[in-house]
Order: C-alpha cells, then sequence, then structure tokens
C-alpha cells in the first residue's frame, strides 16, 4: 500500500511538472521523430520514411517549419494544453492538443476531419517530437 501511496504521489509530481507553462517549455527546437494516425479502428505509425522536419518556437509567437530545403512561418499561440497555428490574416489554421511536454520531448495530438460522409467516424494524429537544438 506505501509503495502504490508513493508511485501515485511521484506520478502526479512528474505529471504537474509536465503541465507547468507549455508555453515557455515549448520554446526552442524540436524535430520530427514519428507519427501515428488512426482512422476509426486502423493505425499507422510512421517512422524513418517521413522528410526530416524541424519545427522552431520563438518567443515572438512565430513557428518556423523547415523541410527539405524550404521553410514555412506561421503565427502560434500555446493556451492551456493547446497549441494552435494562424495564417498571415490571424485565421486558425490548426490546433493541437499538448499531450506531454517536458525538456528533451514533445507529444501533439490533432483532430482530423472524416474522409468519408456519415456518421460514427474517429479520426486524429499523433505526433511525436524530440528537442533538437
Amino acid at each position: 500500500m506505501q509503495k502504490l501511496a508513493i508511485t501515485l504521489v511521484l506520478f502526479s509530481v512528474l505529471f504537474c511538472a509536465c503541465q507547468s507553462q507549455p508555453e515557455k517549455q515549448i520554446l526552442g527546437k524540436w524535430k520530427l521523430d514519428s507519427a501515428y494516425y488512426h482512422y476509426n479502428q486502423f493505425g499507422f505509425s510512421s517512422d524513418g520514411w517521413h522528410q526530416e522536419e524541424v519545427y522552431e518556437f520563438l518567443p515572438s509567437g512565430e513557428a518556423r517549419t523547415r523541410a527539405q530545403h524550404s521553410q514555412v512561418s506561421n503565427a502560434f499561440e500555446v493556451k492551456g494544453n493547446q497549441l494552435s497555428y494562424f495564417d498571415e490574416q490571424g485565421t486558425l489554421i490548426n490546433t493541437y492538443e499538448i499531450l506531454a511536454i517536458n525538456r528533451n520531448h514533445l507529444v501533439l495530438r490533432a483532430e482530423k476531419e472524416p474522409l468519408f460522409k456519415g456518421g460514427n467516424q474517429n479520426r486524429f494524429e499523433v505526433r511525436y517530437f524530440s528537442r533538437f537544438d
């Protein structure tokens, strides 16, 4: 019983540490390591075949994405556990849920639109990053 209590306390501390100030923890460069794609009851993980993508989050609120000798810049905002990207006009492009963030790792989840008409569809993507700088 005592081991269980200690484990729960340690897990709670780690959870709170990971949740504290994601808007500051996200700053810096992150390399996309892999992604998991889920559609209804089917899943697929990509690892190693995708182009090398590096995401840089600047204190100014600018996010730079580099892949295959090109770069795209967008504004970003972190509120709670939500990471949002915006275009030049300030229109929301995409929102990710921050599942985990710490000094070395970042995990983001995004809901995706269904590919087919009809209900009962579940489509999402989870991206796994490691600190690059």
